[in-house]
C-alpha cells in the first residue's frame, strides 16, 4: 500500500529561489474547525470522509463559520515567504525573471494537481535578498 506524502514531501518539492520559499500550507478563508459532533460517527479515524459523513448524518458543521461552508467548500493555500522589504503588493506587480508571477506560473501546475486552490504570502522578516 501506497503511503500519501506528508506535507514537508509535497511542499520540498517547490523550488526555492533567493526571494521566495514555500514554508506551509493554510487553510482559506479559514481552518476548518472539528467539533465533538464529528466525533459522534462509528469511524475511527477522523479523514475527509468521515467528515462529510458527520456533516450528512450527525449535523457537524465548522465551529468557525458555523456551516455556512462544507467542509469542500475549505480550501487549501500554499504560504509563501516573501524576502523583500516592498509591499506585497508591489512584489507582485512585477514581470520578468524572477518575479513572483514568474514563480508562480513555475509551480502553478504542481499546485493544482496537489489540489492546493490558492497562494497566500508571508513576509520573511528582515527580508530583502
Amino acid at each position: 500500500m501506497d503511503k500519501d506524502p506528508t506535507k514537508e514531501e509535497k511542499l520540498s518539492k517547490y523550488p526555492m529561489t533567493s526571494k521566495f520559499r514555500m514554508v506551509d500550507t493554510i487553510g482559506v478563508p479559514h481552518p476548518y474547525c472539528i467539533t465533538p459532533k464529528h466525533l459522534s460517527g462509528n469511524r475511527i479515524v477522523l479523514d475527509a470522509d468521515a467528515i462529510r459523513d458527520a456533516e450528512r448524518n450527525h449535523g457537524a458543521k465548522c465551529c468557525i463559520c458555523h456551516g455556512k461552508l462544507s467542509y469542500d467548500q475549505h480550501e487549501t493555500a500554499l504560504l509563501i515567504e516573501v524576502k523583500d522589504d516592498r509591499d506585497i503588493k508591489e512584489v507582485g506587480s512585477e514581470t520578468g525573471p524572477g518575479s513572483l508571477h514568474e514563480y508562480l506560473l513555475r509551480i502553478k501546475e504542481a499546485a493544482v494537481k496537489d489540489g492546493y486552490a490558492r497562494f497566500a504570502f508571508k513576509q520573511a522578516k528582515g527580508a530583502s535578498p
